[in-house]
């Protein structure tokens, strides 16, 4: 049985739950809700950089999709512990939206292929950016919002590389 325990924040009241060995569950709501969308969003970044680095029709979307998938690979990992860390727990398979995109990616084939792995990467990385930032500057756990700031500068760059990439037509 968990002890419900009130908190009064900065950005108004949480509910933590006390488990029966005395753990706190240390996230809010939208902390919650920001580790689903983190891990989702690694995920699929992981999965769509796997695809470019071996479907990939220039030598750059593959290059630039093996170090995105490395990249999220490490972030993921780091997610993970510090969901577990905090009593949330990190997605470790797609949701249906993002199974979905993953499938209209994966069904192309050479510059197609480029094009909308690109198009994908900058559409996930803008909407990341405006979670993590928010995340970053609003987010009740300490642990996330050092977790979001650490990785808010690889996902610009990710996002600069693949407008870049897609704008040379690569």
């Amino acid at each position: 049985m968990f002890k419900k325990v009130a908190m009064l924040g900065a950005l108004g009241s949480v509910l933590v739950l006390q488990s029966p060995s005395g753990q706190l569950d240390q996230l809010s709501a939208n902390d919650k809700d920001f580790v689903e969308f983190a891990g989702e969003t690694d995920l699929l970044a992981v999965r769509l950089g796997h695809l470019a680095g071996i479907h990939g029709a220039s030598v750059e979307v593959r290059d630039f999709g093996r170090m995105m998938a490395d990249d999220h690979a490490r972030d993921l990992k780091s997610l993970t512990a510090v969901a577990n860390k905090t009593g949330g727990v990190a997605p470790d398979t797609l949701d249906d939206m993002h199974s979905t995109t993953l499938k209209q990616v994966s069904k192309l084939k050479g510059k197609a292929f480029d094009h909308q792995f690109l198009k994908t990467v900058v559409n996930q990385h803008e909407n990341a950016l405006v979670s993590f930032k928010r995340e970053a500057d609003h987010g009740f756990n300490q642990d996330l919002q050092a977790y979001a700031k650490k990785t808010l500068p690889k996902m610009e760059q990710h996002l600069k590389q693949a407008k870049e990439l897609d704008s040379a037509g690569k």
